[in-house]
């Protein structure tokens, strides 16, 4: 199983309807609105991906596999980015 951990070189700052990451290495900013805010504050709190999926799912009422689509199109972004590491478990 893998999991994702938030880089050393990531600070996040909430904003109105979502927030900004930036890239302490690169100096880049990055805007996530409030469903990549949700996932970017679960990832602080180390919750699974499956979990994160749930919570979303419950949070803003969509269906599972969108859910699931928008953690997995997000993380491939911030991992890109080097916002985000895969670990395995």
């Amino acid at each position: 199983m893998r999991r994702y951990v938030v880089s050393d070189d990531a600070a996040c700052a909430v904003v109105d309807g979502g927030a900004v990451v930036l890239n302490l290495r690169t100096k880049r900013y990055y805007s996530l609105n409030e469903t990549g805010a949700v996932i970017w504050r679960l990832l602080e709190d180390d919750v699974a991906f499956s979990d994160i999926v749930a919570r979303l799912v419950q949070q803003f009422d969509v269906e599972h596999a969108t859910a699931d689509q928008a953690v997995t199109n997000l993380l491939a972004d911030l991992t890109s980015e080097d916002l985000v590491a895969v670990m395995s478990a």
